[in-house]
């Protein structure tokens, strides 16, 4: 089994008090059902409910009452009434607005209740106010970080040298060659348990397609209509290209719809965790602000399908530097899908454009640190190439930029072409899910020069 680090936030929700409902929210066979069943074994019992089944979808629309509900619950499925320390789970809770409703009213009544939801759909639900003074928690899961896939692959050593800060040296070329396989089979958790199994990559194919007509079936049965579900269907099939690299809603993939069109089948695709719209900002200080009115830059859900789907694996085995496939897209691909995996709490991951509508200025990824905007810029070669990153640290309020590439750790002063000086520090591509940490460490060293 593939430990997952969404259980420790299930240990500090279920650890407060008073308690609102959990709902968790990710796309298909990223192990929603998985991590609540396991953390499950640390109750005295279980209420699973999978409201894909018709049966549960036909029961929460009978008008009875909260109390007759939860009495039914325990009732159907054999479980006790009286035991304490009792977990109920709503599984594709999306299928269901009046089962989600039922959970939010039973945790009124009955507080020592544990309930969590999981949906395969993004806000499904209507909220009201802040996160302070909404009526549920919210948590996302995605597919395993590279910590997770070492975690699966049980080699302590190596584990213990990803969390030092800094890496040993002697480990890095194993951290290195352990991300190469990262990136090149992802981070689907039936993926990694087949190659653990197997060790072999010829054996992932059905898995990767199975993965992906399940989502196929899935956008038939949200459809209003066979032709929003054949325009989904391909606009599915035909972005993995262009994964991480900037999209233009008109003309995509050669088709014939119109701009509206085609950026309504990308947001019902990101609503559903497929993909994610990433916009940019303009500002180099908080606040920022993202702005939609500029080409967004297309995050798929996962690297393994990115490659495999692409086209690419092959390549990418062969490859000894990420950057060289397709432009960058693939290291963007993977550190987007890391800053999002190890940051479930934070805000929508993003990346940095000049404002003037003639510029090519572009950084990566930008991030929020400690109430400054840290750039993050994905490069191999002299700092001299570095142009875009310049150009924001010009801008920067902050002496403090990150560059991922091949090379080791390292920390210089530089200087942007216009004279500002700044500090640089260079990270391996596998640390891009430990910048937090690192960072901390960087800024003590730079405040202490």
């Amino acid at each position: 089994m593939i430990p997952r680090k969404i259980i420790f936030d299930f240990d500090k929700w279920a650890g407060s008090f008073p308690r609102k409902p959990l709902l968790i929210e990710g796309a298909y066979s990223t192990g929603k059902t998985f991590s609540v069943i396991r953390f499950a074994k640390k109750f005295h019992q279980l209420l699973h409910i999978d409201l894909s089944e018709a049966t549960w979808k036909k029961f929460f629309l009978k008008q009875n009452s909260v109390d007759e509900i939860l009495s039914a619950l325990f009732f159907l499925t054999g479980k006790s009434p009286s035991v304490k320390r009792t977990l109920i789970f709503l599984d594709e809770v999306q299928e269901s607005l009046p089962a989600f409703k039922w959970m939010e009213d039973i945790q009124v009544r009955y507080p020592n209740l544990f309930l969590i939801a999981a949906s395969s759909c993004h806000s499904p639900f209507p909220e009201s106010g802040s996160e302070k003074t909404a009526s549920y928690n919210r948590l996302s899961i995605f597919p395993c970080s590279f910590s997770e896939f070492l975690e699966a692959f049980g080699d302590n050593d190596l584990i213990a040298a990803y969390r030092e800060v800094p890496v040993p040296s002697m480990m890095r070329e194993k951290l290195t060659i352990k991300f190469h396989l990262y990136t090149l089979i992802g981070g689907m958790p039936e993926i990694i348990q087949k190659y653990l199994q197997d060790r072999h990559l010829s054996g992932l194919k059905p898995i990767y397609e199975q993965i992906l007509e399940h989502h196929l079936k899935k956008i038939d049965l949200i459809s209003k209509s066979s032709k929003q579900s054949q325009l989904l269907r391909s606009t599915l099939q035909n972005a993995f290209p262009y994964a991480a690299t900037r999209i233009k809603f008109r003309g995509f993939g050669n088709f014939r719809y119109n701009s509206r069109e085609m950026g309504e089948s990308f947001r019902q695709l990101e609503k559903f965790h497929l993909i994610n719209l990433i916009y940019p900002v303009t500002d180099t200080g908080l606040p920022t602000k993202i702005n939609t009115s500029r080409s967004p830059r297309l995050q798929m859900l996962d690297i393994g399908l990115v490659n495999h789907f692409s086209g690419v694996q092959k390549q990418l085995y062969h490859s000894d530097d990420m950057r060289t496939l397709f432009k960058g897209q693939i290291a963007r691909q993977v550190v987007g899908q890391e800053l999002a995996a190890t940051n479930p709490l934070q805000e929508k991951i993003t990346f940095w454009i000049r404002p003037k509508l003639q510029s090519t200025a572009e950084v990566d990824f930008v991030f929020r640190y400690n109430n400054q905007v840290i750039p993050v810029e994905i490069k191999q070669g002299e700092t001299g190439r570095l142009r875009s990153l310049f150009q924001f640290m010009d801008e920067a309020p902050h002496p403090y930029a990150i560059r991922l590439d091949s090379g080791p750790l390292s920390i210089r002063q530089t200087q942007t072409i216009r004279g500002k000086k700044f500090f640089l520090m260079s990270l391996p591509y596998y640390l891009a899910g430990r910048i937090n940490e690192h960072l901390e460490s960087f800024i003590k060293f730079v405040n202490a020069v």
